[in-house]
């Protein structure tokens, strides 16, 4: 199906109806002859990142096809726990083995599905499509600002209530609580967190001083002196640097910072330019927390963390429990707070919830607030601040 801003939305929504979770935000302007054009008028939004945002969708679609009765088969097992979700993918592994250790221990039978990363987007169409509750496992884990957390699936499974299990966890440590990581709603349970940092690589030529703040990103003579994880060509920019900058800033703030980024790269070409006086280098480097324990150790004299004073962006890992769940279905959820977890999770990056420091050895962390996440119109947000960023990005490399 060829997409142009005259398609009508009807018709797209027969040939693909996941793209309804990127639409879900606009479904009071869609009538039977509104076309995205159409649509990104009355909805006085930019039609660039509709088409985006479809583009995207049937991308995913038509390489990660899912078929809806085989997946829930998948998912739904009869008298047993029911798991599902990602986690990253530095500890996927040795998770999912502890996972099914601890229900072996209880004789608990564990249905698991844990998707890598290249099975993940599967599920994640299963989840745009998905509509019944009675679709869904006991437990869904996931992470970040992706398939758990879009308007859609937040108003046919969250705002309703059919997980909203209120699980006591009374070892949270303070710096996460005192930052509000608890949902007071108990929808969302974080487990473990990740942190967004800044790294200062004293060898690159760009180097002018060091920011103390997240906010100092955004001034003028922080132009061209800023490296983060992502693509040159458009993609979406780093969306926690983004959702972070939206929340504080509004557009203004991610139009200033979209203008001093010099290079958007993989983690392991960050990495791989650190410390070596590399032409390509740039003086700070942004970079998810897990991406720092690649930087070899011959060199990790050379690149000084930023610990700002505010304390560094966050993504949470966490989970949802039915409702309705079983006591057995409880004690898998339970676990995801033991030391067999914490170990695992912090090995790979992570802090651990019932944590009393910070792997980084910051102080604090941001934490954008579970009621932000839950009004924030996902995943079309991504593809609207994408837009908005990569329009001022201008690359030299």
């Amino acid at each position: 199906m060829n997409i142009d801003v005259n398609i009508n939305i009807h018709q797209l929504l027969q040939e693909t109806p996941e793209s309804m979770e990127l639409l879900y935000p606009f479904t009071s302007h869609i009538s039977a002859n509104t076309t995205i054009a159409s649509l990104a008028k009355e909805a006085n939004e930019p039609v660039e990142s509709l088409l985006h945002g479809i583009h995207n969708t049937m991308k995913r679609c038509s390489l990660n096809p899912c078929n809806y009765a085989e997946m829930r088969n998948t998912l739904i097992k009869p008298g047993a726990v029911n798991v599902a979700g990602f986690v990253s993918f530095l500890w996927h592994k040795t998770f999912i083995e502890e996972l099914k250790k601890e229900a072996r221990k209880q004789q608990i039978e564990l249905n698991l599905n844990i998707f890598p990363k290249h099975a993940k987007k599967k599920f994640q169409n299963y989840l745009a499509l998905c509509t019944s509750p009675d679709d869904l496992p006991d437990i869904l884990i996931g992470k970040g600002f992706s398939s758990l957390v879009t308007q859609s699936f937040i108003d046919r499974f969250v705002t309703p209530g059919h997980y909203k299990y209120r699980v006591e966890i009374e070892n949270m440590g303070k710096i996460f609580s005192s930052a509000g990581l608890a949902d007071p709603e108990n929808h969302y349970h974080p487990f473990a967190i990740e942190e967004t940092i800044m790294l200062c690589d004293q060898t690159a030529t760009s180097l002018i001083k060091a920011p103390s703040s997240w906010d100092d990103l955004l001034k003028p003579e922080f132009k061209g002196t800023i490296s983060q994880m992502g693509k040159n060509q458009r993609d979406h920019f780093g969306f926690v640097m983004l959702f972070y900058l939206y929340a504080s800033h509004g557009i203004k703030g991610i139009e200033q910072y979209a203008r001093n980024v010099e290079s958007k790269k993989h983690f392991t070409q960050i990495i791989k330019s650190l410390g070596n006086n590399n032409k390509q280098a740039t003086a700070i480097n942004i970079i998810h927390q897990f991406a720092g324990l690649f930087i070899p150790s011959d060199l990790r004299h050379l690149i000084n963390p930023i610990h700002p004073k505010e304390g560094n962006p966050v993504t949470a890992h966490y989970f949802l429990i039915k409702n309705k769940a079983s006591n057995h279905a409880l004690r898998i959820a339970k676990h995801l707070y033991s030391k067999e977890i914490k170990d695992i999770v912090e090995k790979c990056g992570a802090s651990h919830i019932t944590s009393e420091s910070l792997i980084s050895l910051n102080m604090k962390i941001r934490w954008i607030g579970w009621q932000t996440i839950k009004k924030a119109r996902l995943p079309y947000l991504k593809e609207y601040l994408s837009d908005v960023a990569y329009n001022h990005f201008q690359p030299t490399n």
